[in-house]
């Protein structure tokens, strides 16, 4: 088998165990790990001690399934180790019987308190004894805290509940403390005792039937009386951790005459409203004060309902029944009402922050967005069909407006050149000279450019600017 490691795991410590992987046997009521044990286990497992339970007890046994033996009862050479166990294999025996054994499992015992001189370190060690023979035990300091409820002394008469437990790096037999009480106290506390190992071993405290506080209930009931102090504080404190929580109250008696009755019809009545929790308590008060809330009616009434139960009976050093069952225990009834009631302004300034950081968040991303926006509609704009026929629009008219420019312009300088060309050869023509009393001659269509072309007699004709004139050769002048 793998390596096994019983826990001695105190109430208040069940959920933190169970967490670090520990293990509960419902049939034995006890908790467990297997395997490798982790350290944050270590502090649950007898006292510290880092001794495990080995594997499984190897057989001192030969291949026939006999011990082998010389003739005269020697053993033979070789078969030594076979034969005898060694200290841890019995120790671990002796344990795997005290494990099996169910009467050991929870045992009551009365003793005169001896060999005590003081806790050392965490936990209690001491003795009991009685005439004739004597117990020793121990106690954890978180069970002591919870149950020790007077100076231990030596001398002293006490009433024990305890778990027997073998230690076997030490091969020590104790009991292992679950509750303690003095004689002295009376039958009432004994009963006490014994009615809450009935419960323990019954599993109402495991913490596998815890349910959860809602983090945001909209109603609370509370199990109090209408005029003690415990209704004030939690409407007190309520009312400043969130207004908008619908507080319900069940009036009871929280001690004497009907107490127990109306506490458990309250409990039942406000159960069956559906209400998202239940606050279960009172003031504190002295253990005769307190005394209705180890009722066994209480404990079962609060174990059986549906409803989150807060029990808030006793201050610090005080715990009832009811504190073991309910799904949560605080100290007072101010703490019932911050573990059952929301701080809303703390919420609300949360939403607040987480407001504020997402606005920021979507004004960044939105100004990242537009930017990105921006640049991909100037992209857009840039490349679009209408913008670019726009463009090439724009161009043709300014383009065909350069062209009309520089048609005009080019016909007003050909024009201009014409005009000059005109003038120029205006100049030169010689019709332009006849103005000033020059004329063209010419005979039969020919130019005169010379007398010896033509002959007296000969007819001429001379052209002027504004007409002809028809002339005949009188007289040659050479």
């Amino acid at each position: 088998m793998g390596l096994i490691y019983r826990l001695n795991v105190p109430y208040v410590e069940k959920d933190q165990a169970k967490a670090l992987g520990a293990k509960w046997n419902f049939s034995e009521k006890y908790w467990y790990y297997d395997g490798e044990l982790p350290d944050g286990l270590r502090r649950w497992y007898r006292d510290n001690d880092e001794t495990s339970i080995t594997e499984s007890l190897k057989a001192s046994k030969g291949e026939n399934g006999s011990s082998h033996t010389a003739a005269d009862g020697a053993v033979n050479a070789g078969e030594e180790d076979d034969l005898y166990k060694t200290v841890s294999e019995v120790n671990e025996m002796i344990y795997n019987n005290f494990e099996a054994t169910t009467e050991f499992q929870m045992i009551m015992v009365k003793g005169e308190v001896t060999n005590y001189s003081g806790h050392r370190g965490r936990n209690y060690y001491f003795a009991i004894k009685d005439k004739s023979a004597l117990l020793p035990c121990f106690m954890w300091e978180d069970t002591a805290n919870a149950v020790l409820k007077f100076e231990l002394e030596q001398g002293q008469q006490v009433a024990i509940i305890g778990r027997l437990d073998y230690y076997m790096a030490g091969g020590k037999c104790q009991l292992m403390v679950r509750q303690i009480a003095n004689i002295g106290d009376g039958a009432a506390n004994l009963a006490y005792l014994k009615l809450k190992a009935k419960l323990e071993a019954e599993g109402l405290f495991d913490p596998e039937h815890k349910k959860a506080i809602p983090k945001y209930p909209e109603n609370v009931g509370i199990i109090t009386s209408k005029d003690g102090q415990a209704i004030k504080d939690i409407c007190k404190v309520a009312g400043k951790r969130n207004p908008y929580v619908q507080l319900i109250l069940y009036h009871v008696n929280v001690q004497g005459k009907n107490a127990v009755s109306t506490i458990v019809e309250g409990i039942k009545y406000m159960d069956a409203l559906g209400l998202d929790t239940l606050i279960v308590g009172r003031g504190g008060g002295s253990d005769e004060e307190l005394m209705s809330y180890n009722d066994e009616l209480i404990a079962r009434a609060v174990f059986e309902a549906k409803t989150p139960i807060i029990s808030a009976v006793g201050h610090e050093g005080h715990w009832t029944l009811i504190d073991y069952v309910s799904d949560k225990r605080v100290a007072t009834p101010s703490e019932a009402a911050e573990e059952a009631v929301p701080d809303v302004m703390v919420d609300i300034l949360r939403v607040e922050r987480l407001k504020k950081s997402i606005e920021v968040n979507m004004y960044n991303q939105l100004k990242q967005k537009r930017l990105l926006l921006s640049a991909k509609v100037a992209v857009l704009e840039k490349n679009s069909p209408e913008r670019r026929l726009k463009e090439k629009t724009d161009r043709l008219s300014l383009l065909t407006e350069h062209l009309h420019e520089n048609i005009r312009r080019a016909f007003e300088l050909r024009t201009h050149r014409y005009e000059v060309l005109v003038a120029g050869l205006h100049g030169l023509s010689p019709t332009a000279k006849l103005v000033n009393g020059f004329g063209y001659i010419s005979h039969d269509k020919k130019p005169v450019t010379s007398v010896k072309e033509i002959n007296e007699g000969d007819m001429l004709k001379i052209k002027i600017h504004d007409g002809e004139i028809l002339s005949e050769v009188k007289k040659l002048i050479i």
